[in-house]
């Protein structure tokens, strides 16, 4: 690691079997040398660990022991999903662990990480306290006032008493995190240096950026090769274009992995498979990929996501969806 460089550990607690494609996962963990992942876990199969990858091997148990040693009531840890929403106070549990750090982070698994030094640089994390308002990748200063900053109570968001007590999800990683910097008059960094897919999209689509960019989404593709990622699009003339990224979230999209992690390191992903990269892009195979019939999606993603869906859930994705193309039109 650089003299000056500023060091950043990412903390996981996992407990059940890993995803499939959690060996590509790992490998674009360690193209990101000089970043430490903290893995706690009761998953004892066998992987390619990177060095920077550290594992706890412990039980569910033994988290939420740690968790309960740190309020005065009763927590809501009725199976591992809940963790979602402690996120915020891994700077706390996992105080011993993350002492040298500078930084600390929580983040998924569902996706694929590229050059993470090159979107958040030092003088990043010099400026801000806390850098994204996504729970799918967030980093906090190390220090116990930004550690214990989650304890404010919001005024338009639920606090983390309601949130770590309540049966159903608050989300309290994301928006109410965001409410309480916003509320204390603290910056934060929150430019969309991640591509982060829309669920329920049968073609890979990236709602969150300005309309304007909406063109970008009709066809594309990514590509990760030695720790770089990169979206593939056609402009509005027809030519090839790309676009970097520090990850891509595949959040709940069914996808296939076509490959193991290889010493060729360089993907092609397109929406709903991961396979090796033979030839380099052209426009004809993001025309090609970058399109998936609905039907066969729709019906792929609501077996993947059985175990998770309701009516009301998917009623709700259906017109958000619908919206979407109404914007775009």
């Amino acid at each position: 690691m650089g003299e000056s460089m500023k060091s950043i550990a990412f903390v996981i607690p996992f407990f059940g079997k890993f995803p499939k494609g959690f060996d590509l996962y790992l490998q674009s963990c360690g193209f990101n040398s000089t970043i430490d992942w903290i893995i706690f876990t009761d998953d004892r199969t066998t992987y390619n660990y990177p060095d920077n990858v550290k594992v706890n091997y412990c039980s569910f148990e033994d988290v939420c022991k740690r968790i309960r040693e740190k309020f005065d009531f009763e927590v809501n840890l009725d199976r591992p999903y809940r963790l979602c929403e402690f996120k915020p106070t891994w700077g706390e549990v996992f105080a011993n662990e993350l002492k040298e750090y500078d930084f600390w982070g929580h983040c998924d698994i569902d996706l694929l990480w590229g050059d993470i030094r090159k979107f958040i640089t030092d003088d990043i994390m010099d400026k801000y306290d806390k850098i994204g308002n996504q729970g799918h990748a967030t980093l906090y200063r190390n220090t116990k006032e930004v550690n214990a900053r989650y304890r404010h109570i919001p005024q338009n968001a639920p606090g983390y008493v309601e949130s770590f007590s309540a049966k159903s999800p608050r989300a309290f990683d994301e928006w109410p995190m965001e409410m309480i910097y916003k509320e204390l008059k603290i910056p934060y960094y929150m430019e969309t240096i991640y591509a982060h897919l829309t669920k329920y999209e049968h073609n890979f689509h990236l709602g969150h950026f300005p309309k304007e960019d909406e063109y970008k989404n009709k066809r594309q593709v990514f590509t990760l090769s030695n720790g770089t990622l990169l979206r593939h699009y056609l402009e509005k003339n027809g030519e090839l274009a790309t676009q970097e990224f520090m990850y891509i979230h595949f959040w709940c999209r069914p996808m296939v992995y076509k490959t193991a992690a290889t010493e060729q390191a360089s993907y092609l992903i397109w929406s709903d498979c991961v396979d090796k990269q033979k030839h380099p892009v052209t426009v004809g195979q993001v025309n090609w990929l970058g399109r998936k019939h609905p039907i066969q999606f729709y019906a792929k993603s609501l077996w993947f996501n059985r175990h998770k869906l309701t009516w009301k859930r998917v009623i709700f994705n259906v017109r958000e969806s619908i919206k979407r193309r109404m914007r775009s039109k």
